[in-house]
């Protein structure tokens, strides 16, 4: 109780926002490709998301990404914009994309592995998860 009273309503928000602009700095030096690219979207919005974790998600083309920090851990997940509940962790869906099993080249640990992950393919996901091709690639995952 004296916590919050005392820091709380203070100490809390501030953590949040630190946590948040971080993974902000973060998703813009590694992943500058879906935030700086002026064909990306329009309007281009960048959503944080005040949870207990820091959560960014970022709309691009037919693309719907979600980042969340929780700890040391990075997560990040990909979801057709017209589906947005629809959300997969990358990897599995760069196999499915090259119709192959997915292995360990595929696993995205942080945001550097999926700039490497990403940055290739970027073109070719956001094509296949359109709203036409969706179908196709949803039964492979």
């Amino acid at each position: 109780m004296v916590y919050i009273i005392a820091f709380g309503w203070w100490l809390d928000p501030w953590i949040r926002r630190s946590g948040n602009r971080k993974l902000l700095d973060d998703i813009a030096a590694n992943l500058h490709f879906l935030v700086s690219d002026p064909n990306a979207n329009v309007p281009r919005t960048v959503g944080v998301f005040h949870s207990e974790s820091p959560t960014v998600e970022i709309p691009w083309g037919n693309l719907f990404f979600t980042v969340v920090r929780w700890r040391d851990e990075t997560i990040i997940s990909v979801a057709p914009r017209h589906a947005p509940e629809k959300s997969y962790q990358i990897g599995p869906v760069v196999a499915a994309l090259e119709s192959r099993n997915f292995s360990e080249r595929d696993v995205v640990h942080n945001l550097t592995d999926a700039a490497r992950v990403l940055r290739p393919r970027l073109q070719a996901l956001n094509a296949a998860f359109s709203e036409e091709q969706y179908p196709r690639i949803r039964d492979r995952l």
